[in-house]
């Protein structure tokens, strides 16, 4: 299954960079693969919410439809969505205390569908490649 995992350090505390990095109403500020979120955005990312999210990967638009599997506040966040052609992806929010900050990992995973062979290595490093500017986004917000 293609995966990637980028990790960043935030200068907050766990508890403030975790709510920053799983506040939905944010991720347009710093979440690059994200467009829209079409039925509105959701209320919470509690566990068992379901949502629907307007991604764009590779310049096309895919709406992705998310269940929160597990909220455990402030340290892990984790979502599974089905996508267009039987596309499945799995997203991880995790943080930890680090020093005197946070070690945030943003991890992702891709199954299913035409994302395998050839296409899941490309739709992984293009995923990889928009991920990590979204740390970089997420990390000028955390100051």
């Amino acid at each position: 299954m293609p995966s990637v995992t980028k990790t960043i350090e935030l200068s907050l505390p766990q508890e403030a960079a975790f709510e920053l990095a799983t506040d939905t109403s944010r991720f347009d500020e710093w979440l690059t693969l994200h467009k829209a979120w079409p039925n509105g955005a959701p209320a919470s990312t509690a566990t068992g919410e379901e949502f629907v999210q307007k991604l764009v990967i590779m310049g096309m638009p895919a709406d992705v439809s998310w269940k929160v599997e597990e909220h455990e506040a402030p340290s892990r966040l984790v979502m599974r969505g089905s996508g267009p052609m039987g596309a499945q992806l799995a997203t991880r929010i995790i943080a930890s205390s680090s020093g005197n900050g946070t070690a945030l990992s943003y991890e992702a995973e891709f199954s299913g569908g035409g994302i395998q062979g050839p296409m899941g290595e490309m739709v992984t490093k293009k995923a990889g490649e928009e991920i990590e500017a979204s740390l970089d986004k997420l990390k000028s917000l955390a100051g």
